[in-house]
């Protein structure tokens, strides 16, 4: 069994070389060509969140996306969060929460770029858990990600934040949004 997953690990390695050096094209979750899932961190430990199943799509092409945002390529690099949102903002203990965020990413060249979207839970402006992060292989254009995250039955009732934060060698952006557990 142990043998197994080494050989696993090892040929998940090799492909993360490959689609860095350009010499693979990987499709991840969402099917776009150029996205691709490396590694989660989903949570074990029963006093922490857990985070689900996500999805994500593009909403809008390259051309779409730099029109909307009165873009040109000599200004540099576009990575923006556009929106960060939750439903329910009011949930009680054990639920499950569905996180929604909408980013854009604009490039010179129009090249896919490696994105880190990284969420991470804060109560009383303190870390709950690890933080939750995606690696994709993003082209250009408008993503909107939604996931799911469901609370502990043993949660602490009050104010909660959700961070999330969306980087790439070109820069950063990041929105948090408060929601209450009763």
């Amino acid at each position: 069994m142990r043998r197994k997953w080494a050989v696993r690990l090892r040929l998940m390695i090799m492909a993360a070389i490959l689609v860095q050096a350009g010499a693979l094209e990987v499709w991840g979750q969402a099917g776009n060509p150029g996205n691709w899932e490396f590694f989660a961190t989903p949570t074990r430990n029963p006093q922490e969140p857990r985070w689900g199943s996500y999805s994500d799509i593009r909403r809008q092409e390259r051309e779409q996306a730099a029109a909307k945002a009165n873009y040109c390529p000599t200004s540099g690099c576009v990575i923006r969060l556009d929106q960060l949102s939750l439903t329910p903002k009011r949930v009680s203990r054990g639920q499950s929460l569905r996180i929604g965020m909408v980013y854009t990413i604009l490039t010179a060249d129009d090249i896919g770029v490696p994105v880190t979207i990284t969420r991470e839970l804060l109560y009383q402006g303190k870390p709950l858990s690890k933080a939750s992060s995606r690696n994709l292989r993003t082209p250009n254009g408008t993503f909107e990600q939604t996931v799911e995250m469901t609370l502990p039955p043993d949660s602490k009732p009050g104010t909660y934040t959700l961070r999330a934060l969306i980087s790439t060698g070109y820069g950063r952006d990041e929105k948090a949004i408060d929601f209450q557990v009763d």
